[in-house]
């Protein structure tokens, strides 16, 4: 399945915006085995044809957990609570506009014990519309400048 996930994740990320090549491809690899291994972690994932055309998956984090790469503090609504991070969402380009990215989500983040989901986003990327559409709202920035924090209230 892990090559499956490096599939989708590499017709995914080689688009514009984001312009990723094989050594980004590998680095998602290897943080995806770790984060498998955590405590928390949860993912779905949708088949088209019998192959995996599109996956999502996070992790549980504890509260007073930040991003590290966060330009501030979280916002003092969201200190002190545990979170859900969702890590990645990716659907392969022939599986887009039929509501599978949504459906994706909405089955990852349905029953979660933790209150607030967070997410990174590319500013440019065509899905930052599309979590402002389903009810994500800015909490913050990425220090790489255009990647934006998004917060979800789960409860």
């Amino acid at each position: 399945m892990r090559s499956e996930l490096a599939d989708v994740y590499r017709r995914v990320y080689r688009e514009p915006p984001y312009l990723e090549d094989e050594d980004d491809v590998a680095r998602f690899g290897v943080l995806f085995a770790e984060h498998a291994a955590l405590a928390g972690f949860a993912m779905t994932t949708v088949r088209e044809a019998g192959t995996i055309g599109g996956f999502a998956y996070g992790v549980r984090q504890e509260a007073g957990w930040w991003p590290g790469r966060a330009t501030a503090p979280a916002p003092s609504w969201l200190d002190g609570e545990e979170l859900f991070y969702v890590y990645e969402l990716a659907l392969v380009p022939e599986l887009r506009g039929r509501g599978l990215g949504r459906a994706l989500l909405d089955d990852l983040l349905k029953e979660r014990p933790e209150r607030f989901a967070v997410l990174a986003s590319r500013v440019e990327a065509p899905a930052r519309r599309l979590y402002d559409r389903w009810g994500w709202r800015k909490v913050g920035e990425f220090d790489s400048g255009g990647i934006d924090l998004l917060a979800l209230d789960l409860s």
